[in-house]
């Protein structure tokens, strides 16, 4: 019964998956009708899976939670979070538990992998490609660092440690390289995530740009102060609506947004990495 409900989910994780990358790409957009199915179906099976062990729903229930602040903080997409989650319910009654803190990981691999290949092709363009070696080398060279000190003491601690050393040097580093663009405002930046909060102050139309990074945000601090402001708009993380499109055409030319490609791609790769290396990862780290 768990083999027959196994072949099934891959499947249609693997089958779901590459709808969810065809359509991210074509039309930077993923339907609802898959993601919320995808999750509708992975949570029947992990009921019929861990029906009499109620408990396994906690770490599951966890991961969602995570997943709704990681949307909140506007680093995924609706429709990425979804679909991540649909994953995480179809292929933990096959893998195990296991399989949610594994997923995580690889998805974290594989976006660093992402940024780096299309932060390379940005900073060509724009002619800083000594800069984004100089980042990326201390973004690599840090986390390989924390983990051989850290390796005689414990390989499980050596490689958390890592791996948080990784996204806290990757998040401040977003800060300093290309990760911005000004564009004409049109419907094609419906759901884009605006980079700078547009206000009216002292009747002039001004700006003020937010940070790629949630600790350069913490550190930095940019806050509106004054009598007589009035803010228009401001960065969310549903992305820029066709009301706000209105709204922008009145005062400006040009709103500054994050350059954002398709996560999709990145989630299946993620995916297949977990079902390859998965289990060998997880007792790697050892949890």
């Amino acid at each position: 019964m768990m083999d027959y409900l196994g072949c099934i989910a891959i499947l249609v994780a693997i089958g779901g998956s590459i709808i969810a990358c065809y359509t991210d790409i074509k039309t930077k957009e993923i339907p609802n009708s898959l993601t919320l199915s995808m999750i509708f179906i992975g949570l029947l099976l992990f009921s019929l899976s861990f029906h009499k062990e109620w408990i396994f729903f906690i770490p599951l229930i966890s991961s969602y939670i995570l997943i709704w602040l990681i949307w909140r903080a506007g680093m995924w997409g609706g429709g990425d979070a979804k679909l991540i989650m649909g994953l995480l319910a179809l292929l933990s009654p096959y893998y195990g538990i296991e399989f949610i803190p594994v997923f995580f990981v690889m998805i974290a691999l594989s976006s660093f992998l992402h940024y780096f290949i299309f932060g390379l092709i940005e900073t060509i363009r724009e002619k800083k490609g000594k800069n984004f070696v100089m980042m990326m080398s201390m973004v690599t060279f840090l986390p390989l660092l924390s983990y051989f000190l850290l390796k005689s003491i414990s390989k499980s601690i050596a490689i958390v440690a890592a791996l948080a050393i990784l996204f806290i040097t990757g998040d401040i580093v977003s800060s300093f390289l290309p990760s911005k663009k000004r564009v004409k405002i049109s419907e094609k930046v419906v759901g884009e995530i605006m980079a700078e909060t547009i206000y009216v102050k002292n009747g002039r139309i001004l700006r003020v740009e937010k940070e790629p990074s949630l600790i350069m945000r913490v550190i930095k601090r940019n806050k509106i102060r004054g009598r007589g402001i009035d803010i228009l708009l401001k960065p969310k993380y549903t992305g820029i609506s066709r009301e706000e499109i209105g709204i922008l055409k009145k005062c400006c030319d040009d709103i500054l947004i994050f350059i954002s490609y398709p996560m999709a791609p990145v989630i299946l790769a993620a995916l297949i990495l977990t079902l390859v290396f998965g289990k060998e990862i997880f007792h790697l780290i050892n949890f």
